[in-house]
Formats: structure tokens, C-alpha cells, sequence
């Protein structure tokens, strides 16, 4: 009986869940493998040192987007959009076959303090993202007290045609509706422009 709890709980890894999790990893989330595969983020993570695919931050301090996305609770196209738009800087990094985009945490830091306002400090758990300046402790505080909880949220139809109606029939100012709904002022000027361009064709 013994023996057989132990071969059950010793699953052995089949040549297509290793393809699976090498052509994934650094692309999706450990979660969303983990799901996939069936198996423990720990299991993942063993078998990933086992193929020679050592945890991204081993790679001299670099992060991948999916797990600087989690890190900042920011959706990963996010990432994507900082890199093309905002100049977040990132390298390719190399494991086994498989090429990925890297950040390196101490650059990101240094683009990070140039566009606090990009970011929700308060989100970022206490260093999950190490090595952390120490004026990053000042600003997460500033963030938990200033910044609106549903920051970064998406946007329901219900909260676009709330918006709307206040914006244009109730004649309410950005910074108002901003609180009445959670969200920052920045957030509701940039809703009230994407909303115009649909409605509103050029």
C-alpha cells in the first residue's frame, strides 16, 4: 500500500508537459501552468532548474513581464505598453532554446521613481522586488492613502455609461467623479477619451 501512495504521488514528468511548460514559461503565469499541467508551483519550479531553465531571477536580478505584471498587479499588457511607450527598459534573455523578454529589477526601480505616476506603490508586497530603494517604503504609504483601491481595474458598461452621464448630463468635474466612483482623476480623463473616440467617430 505504501509503495503504491508513493508512486502516485511521484508522477513522472512526460516528454510533452516539459514542451509544454519551456514553450510557456516567461509567457503565461506559473498559476496559469500550474493549472494546466496539474501540478504544484513548486513542482514546477524543481523541474524547471532540472531542464536547465534556472527561476528568471536567478538571471542576474532580471524578472520576466508575466511575473513584474503580478509583482505590480498591473495587467502584463501593461508591461508591454511601458516598454513600446514609456521606455521601461528590458533585455532578451536566454535559457536553453527558449529567448524571453527580461527586466532587470534595479533598472526598472530607476524608471520606476520617473513615472511614480504609472504605478500603485501600495500594490507592490514588501520586497517581492528585491533589491528595493529605500524611497520606495515613502511612496508605497503615499499610494495606500492617495491612490483609489480599484485603480487598474477594468471598466464595466455599467461604470462607462455611469461616467458619461455624470461627465456630460449631470456636468460633474473629472477630480469628483473620480472619487464618487474610485477611481483617480488621471484614470477618468483617460476613460472619458477612449469613450469620446468610440462614440464619436472622426
Amino acid at each position: 500500500l505504501l509503495k503504491l501512495v508513493r508512486k502516485t504521488s511521484l508522477r513522472r514528468w512526460t516528454k510533452k508537459e516539459d514542451e509544454y511548460l519551456v514553450k510557456w514559461y516567461g509567457v503565461k503565469s506559473l498559476d496559469q501552468i500550474s493549472r494546466r499541467l496539474q501540478r504544484s508551483i513548486q513542482a514546477l519550479e524543481s523541474r524547471l532548474y532540472r531542464l536547465g531553465i534556472h527561476g528568471v531571477r536567478a538571471h542576474l536580478g532580471n524578472v520576466t513581464v508575466y511575473e513584474l505584471a503580478e509583482c505590480l498587479q498591473v495587467d502584463v499588457h501593461t508591461i508591454y505598453n511601458w516598454i513600446q511607450k514609456r521606455e521601461l527598459p528590458y533585455n532578451i534573455l536566454r535559457a536553453n532554446t527558449r529567448t524571453f523578454l527580461g527586466i532587470d529589477v534595479a533598472a526598472f526601480w530607476k524608471w520606476a521613481q520617473q513615472n511614480k505616476e504609472l504605478i500603485n506603490f501600495s500594490k507592490i508586497s514588501l520586497n517581492t522586488l528585491i533589491p528595493e530603494p529605500d524611497w520606495v517604503k515613502e511612496q508605497r504609504k503615499y499610494d495606500y492613502f492617495n491612490r483609489p483601491k480599484y485603480e487598474n481595474k477594468k471598466w464595466t458598461e455599467e461604470e462607462d455609461a455611469r461616467l458619461w452621464y455624470m461627465f456630460y448630463q449631470e456636468g460633474r468635474t473629472q477630480r469628483e467623479i473620480g472619487q464618487l466612483i474610485g477611481r483617480s482623476a488621471h484614470g477618468i480623463q483617460r476613460r472619458l477619451h477612449r469613450l469620446r473616440k468610440k462614440k464619436l467617430p472622426q
